[in-house]
């Protein structure tokens, strides 16, 4: 008689493919539940539909044009009320930085950017081992970049400038993270595959 092998959290999660929505109804409250809720129906009327990440048992992604444009992730370890975030790929931003300054928007990435978990801009800083990332690799403590004219220290290199999150968005930074979205979209339609 053979022995079922256990699945792991993140096994576990990919096959039983949760709907974010079902995971914000359960983990999230008040203001957070209604602004997680109405970013995935913005993102659905959009047709960015979701994907569980086979990277976490608590992220998805929405691609355009193949690639990565956002990951959703919704912190809910053993179904306890948590946080979600965002965080958009703006792969062709130089595209649209002009539009970006005009519309004020550049202050929303400058402060959303990645921080490497081991520069001095993480909340992490200084820990023997922080969360999800591996203190040996060459790129801590993450590096130098210029975003939108700003030079921004202790970057994500994974990031390469180009990620940024959000914990727990207000409706104003969710109204700014769509339009960043819409901006990116309408690039990636513009530039040759």
């Amino acid at each position: 008689m053979s022995e079922e092998k256990k699945l792991t959290s993140l096994q576990q999660f990919i096959k039983d493919k949760p709907i974010p929505e079902d995971i914000i109804a359960k983990c999230l409250d008040d203001e957070k539940k209604n602004n997680a809720l109405d970013f995935v129906a913005w993102l659905r009327e959009n047709k960015l539909s979701l994907r569980i990440s086979r990277s976490s048992p608590h992220l998805w992604e929405a691609k355009y044009k193949s690639k990565t444009l956002c990951h959703l992730s919704i912190n809910h370890a053993e179904l306890s009320l948590g946080d979600w975030g965002v965080g958009i790929v703006l792969t062709n931003m130089d595209k649209y930085s002009e539009i970006i300054m005009n519309k004020g928007l550049q202050n929303i990435i400058w402060n959303g950017t990645s921080y490497c978990r081991y520069g001095e801009r993480s909340p992490y800083f200084g820990m023997a081992k922080a969360p999800g990332c591996n203190p040996k690799k060459l790129c801590i403590p993450g590096k130098t970049i210029n975003v939108l004219g700003n030079d921004i220290k202790y970057c994500c290199v994974d990031a390469n400038g180009k990620l940024v999150r959000f914990t727990n968005p207000d409706e104003i930074t969710l109204f700014n993270t769509k339009t960043l979205l819409t901006l990116e979209k309408e690039a990636r339609n513009n530039t040759a595959v």
